[in-house]
């Protein structure tokens, strides 16, 4: 058994405690099995909700319930718990076998909440669907009071649990393929000094905040003047090669389109779909072959395709974090994409990302990146890692874009104009950027593989650059 399989229970595990003030700045609910820790104070029952939909409880709610809630008590059986909260609702817990258990016994599943008489009104409730996200005065950023941790075969479960007892934390996920565990600090808390105050912990390869990438920079515009573009009229042959979209989301009316796979959330796993920004989808039309570049010839491209896998990894605010890709990355992979489209980049690095695109390296898929919308010549990430193509952007004409970035990690450059029926955060129209070049570049590395399955890094990048 993997040596990480313990962290995968019914019911995430929570340890710790945090400080009085701290739990007056945000609410400690904390569910271990079947018994529920609250300590809260005018806390809407909601945001109560919440956070137990983030250690894996099912919650359905009539969404006109949600009273303010005052409590204090510890590891009180959930049944009597819910009883001393809801004065005026009732609810229903809802048990199911779980072969995983040791003692094979029902496993607590799903609660809902409801008026008598009216349990048909009850709703799933979907955790949030935004990154807590926050700004280091270094410039960077991360997610709020979250850690991760990568550990060695040295690390125990009852050294994690020691470790989390003595840093007042929660354990919330674990990321199986590169052994990392996601845990929540105590609110308030410095991500960064606590990570460097571990990093020597036997059985600690690796601890960092889960830093965020804002989407914005390498997003493209809009070129002023363009006409508006036509609506969505080709429906692209497609090959037999993936390509998996990590951007934004799908629009839910491109979602019944021929060349859309599959759609996967990746920020809120189990949430419907959507994108907010419009970039994802414009990325993934691109890539299918649904829209083309302009100054893409007709003979060469114009039936050309790829069925396309689309997750959403960036919130509605246009932030994704190294944890949520990781999330990304392996449902591309059980997906059956060979080809990752990442029309995005940060110029801060991390040493979980970087381990994160090699482990989707490793799984055979073909790594394409956007080289970013500014003509630094710094590196972006992750375009500028060593298993990951990086993309610049031309003009309709073959030309350099003026403002797409450039420099040795920059290995191909496509056309990055495209007439398309999909805004970002705005109208349809003629958009420009890396990000337009980067979806085409993987839709013209799934074209390679298509063509000869055993293709390798050096071979695609061959092909690429041929006809530049």
């Amino acid at each position: 058994m993997n040596r990480f399989a313990w962290l995968f229970i019914p019911l995430i595990i929570v340890l710790g405690s945090v400080s009085a003030n701290a739990e007056i700045l945000s609410p400690l609910v904390r569910l271990n099995g079947e018994r529920l820790t609250l300590h809260v104070r005018n806390q809407p029952l909601a945001t109560i909700l919440e956070r137990l939909t983030a250690q894996g409880l099912r919650i359905r709610i009539d969404p006109r319930i949600n009273p303010i809630i005052n409590a204090r008590f510890d590891n009180r059986p959930i049944s009597a718990a819910l009883s001393s909260i809801l004065k005026s609702a009732d609810y229903a817990l809802i048990w199911r076998e779980d072969k995983s258990s040791p003692t094979g016994e029902p496993q607590l599943w799903e609660v809902r909440i409801f008026y008598k008489g009216q349990e048909a009104r009850a709703q799933t409730l979907q955790p949030k669907t935004n990154l807590a996200v926050v700004q280091q005065a270094d410039g960077t950023w991360q997610v709020r009071d979250i850690l991760l941790l990568r550990l060695t075969p040295e690390m125990t479960e009852a050294a994690l649990a020691s470790l989390l007892d003595r840093l007042g934390a929660t354990l919330l996920d674990a990321y199986v393929p590169l052994g990392v565990v996601r845990i929540r600090l105590p609110h308030g808390s410095d991500v960064a000094a606590i990570a460097s105050a571990i990093a020597g912990t036997p059985g600690v390869q690796n601890a960092e905040p889960d830093y965020a990438y804002p989407l914005k920079g390498d997003a493209p515009t809009i070129v002023a003047g363009a006409a508006s573009a036509p609506s969505q009229s080709r429906f692209p042959s497609t090959g037999d090669t993936i390509v998996a979209v990590m951007d934004s989301g799908l629009r839910s009316d491109y979602g019944d389109s021929p060349f859309i796979r599959a759609a996967y959330d990746a920020v809120s796993p189990g949430a419907e779909v959507g994108d907010t920004l419009g970039h994802g989808t414009q990325m993934s039309l691109i890539a299918a072959g649904a829209v083309t570049p302009l100054g893409v010839s007709s003979e060469s491209d114009s039936d050309s395709g790829s069925p396309v896998v689309a997750i959403r990894a960036f919130d509605d605010n246009g932030f994704t974090s190294t944890y949520t890709l990781m999330r990304a990355i392996d449902y591309a992979v059980d997906s059956g994409a060979h080809v990752l489209s990442l029309s995005w980049g940060s110029e801060n690095t991390s040493t979980l990302l970087e381990s994160a695109m090699g482990y989707a390296s490793s799984k055979g898929l073909v790594l394409v990146a956007a080289a970013g919308n500014a003509p630094t010549g710094d590196p972006v990430y992750p375009a500028a890692y060593d298993n990951v193509i990086g993309v610049g952007a031309l003009t309709p004409d073959g030309n350099a874009w003026d403002q797409s970035n450039h420099g040795d990690f920059v290995a191909v450059s496509a056309p990055g104009m495209a007439d398309l029926p999909v805004g970002y955060n705005g109208e349809a129209g003629r958009y420009a950027g890396t990000s337009i070049a980067t979806a085409y570049t993987a839709r013209r590395v799934a074209a390679i593989l298509n063509e000869n399955p055993e293709a390798d890094r050096t071979t695609i990048l061959k092909r690429l650059t041929a006809t530049e």
